[in-house]
């Protein structure tokens, strides 16, 4: 049986690679790795951090075109390989412009799709834009739904998902993290500094949030003598040009990267505190025992502030200033996010989706066609 993984960014990369190894493991599937080179090196750079080599490799969609034409472009690309391949099924992850125009795509000829973290929701579609529309769109196409926990698979059924369409799988980020993880040793301290690790690349906060966030930043250096700030740069020129033209040369302020994922994995283990809008970030840094400051104003990991691994703050200087001070003087209070339990697997979920897709999709292929087609 043939199954299309698309990916084209890193997060799908890291997500989808263990589901690729466990397809591989079984001698029904032959897995077929399309690459939309959506994020160009960084989607490279993942693929060889994870011995990942794909089996197509579209031409990448333009930079200059709109998130609507990127879109475009992605989704035609992907319909002439599935017309090339004639994939029995197509997975796609998350919420990405290759998510959505790989469902889309395989909907069109009613090819049935695999959502890998499916359910995921803030319930505002200007944030994240445009990935809650994304994950909205794949929610109704899709015709089986890996979901990460059972609250997103709450989420599914709450939009008219039949419960035996849903499956609870864990996250599949959770396997990557822990088999990286374990070959990965902590980067070093900077003068016996405590760390707090910093990323930044939402595209809500390009505008006025990137620039209070960095303003906090220099609040904190001057008053957590002992801390260095360590900002993980996005590859996005503009934004590492006004990160640089505010945090250039600053003492106790270092700015590294983009960073291969095993590094930045080595800098999530030696954090004390992290501070991010990255969702993937949510996720991974609570398995070293790292609590997560969320520089956002909604997330659709909830999950992960329930448990008490993640606070929101948003984007005001006075609350993240205020929330790093309290974690950063007060150990107690930073350890009782330390000792939290993470909600979002054990780090077997991509063998469970394969095995879902073995013993439950194979032999109702024809009703999934049916489904596909309503």
């Amino acid at each position: 049986m043939k199954v299309a993984i698309i990916a084209g960014t890193r997060p799908e990369v890291i997500k989808l690679a263990p589901v690729q190894a466990a397809l591989k493991a079984h001698s029904r599937f032959q897995p077929i790795w399309i690459s939309t080179e959506q994020q160009g090196e960084l989607n490279r750079q993942a693929l060889a951090d994870l011995g990942v080599m794909p089996d197509v490799r579209l031409a990448p969609p333009s930079h200059d075109r709109s998130v609507g034409g990127r879109f475009a472009q992605i989704m035609d690309r992907l319909d002439e390989a599935f017309a090339r391949i004639e994939p029995d099924m197509v997975l796609v992850q998350g919420d990405t412009s290759s998510t959505g125009a790989g469902a889309m795509a395989a909907f069109g000829r009613r090819i049935p799709v695999g959502h890998v973290e499916a359910g995921l929701r803030t319930f505002d579609l200007d944030r994240p834009f445009p990935e809650e529309a994304w994950r909205c769109v794949v929610g109704q196409l899709a015709t089986v739904h890996f979901a990460p926990t059972l609250a997103a698979a709450d989420n599914l059924r709450r939009a008219g998902v039949a419960s035996d369409r849903i499956h609870v799988t864990g996250n599949t980020g959770i396997d990557t993290v822990r088999l990286i993880g374990d070959r990965t040793a902590p980067e070093p301290l900077t003068n016996g500094l405590r760390r707090i690790l910093v990323t930044l690349h939402r595209r809500e906060n390009w505008e006025t949030g990137l620039e209070d966030v960095l303003r906090a930043l220099l609040t904190l250096r001057d008053r957590l003598p002992d801390v260095e700030i360590v900002f993980v740069a996005h590859a996005n020129p503009m934004l590492r040009e006004r990160v640089f033209a505010y945090l250039g040369d600053q003492p106790r302020i270092r700015i590294i990267g983009p960073l291969d994922y095993p590094a930045f994995i080595a800098q999530l283990k030696s954090a004390s505190l992290v501070l991010s809008d990255s969702g993937g970030v949510q996720e991974e840094a609570p398995v070293f025992g790292a609590p997560v400051l969320v520089l956002r104003e909604s997330t659709e990991r909830m999950e992960a502030v329930e448990a008490g691994v993640a606070k929101l703050v948003g984007v005001d200087p006075r609350a993240i200033v205020k929330e790093t001070i309290r974690l950063m003087t007060d150990e107690a209070q930073r350890m009782e996010m330390v000792r939290a339990v993470s909600p979002f697997g054990d780090g077997q979920a991509s063998g469970r989706i394969a095995h879902i897709l073995e013993s439950v999709l194979i032999p109702e292929r024809d009703d999934l066609l049916i489904q596909a087609a309503v």
